[in-house]
């Protein structure tokens, strides 16, 4: 994986919660454009990052079909994890993270 760096996980951080509002967080399943939004400012900062345009536009892909989904919520049902109420919330942003990053590790290797 000698594409992939910390860098990667700096911009996903930065994008995907410091740049993400509330107002992204609450629609961004419910509307496309909404997702649309979120994923055009959740890439800004891997413009800072050296990645290719096949890199970036699997990535923002990847990150649109995930998050306007229920694949997440679909995954923890399907392997009973995260679904009592109580740690439904935290689980499901856990297992999130983890897919976008191992997404991301795929895209360094073989991209």
């Amino acid at each position: 994986m000698l594409g992939f760096n910390i860098h990667w996980i700096y911009a996903h951080l930065t994008g995907d919660f410091l740049l993400q509002n509330d107002w992204m967080v609450i629609n961004k399943k419910k509307k496309t454009f909404v997702c649309l939004i979120h994923v055009i400012t959740y890439m800004v900062p891997f413009l800072f990052t050296k990645l290719n345009w096949t890199q970036l536009f699997l990535i923002a892909l990847q990150h649109f079909l995930q998050d306007r989904t229920n694949f997440v919520a679909w995954f923890c049902r399907l392997t009973k994890k995260f679904q009592e109420k109580t740690n439904q919330s935290l689980g499901y942003i856990i297992v999130d993270n983890v897919f976008h990053i191992l997404w991301m590790a795929l895209v360094a290797e073989y991209f």
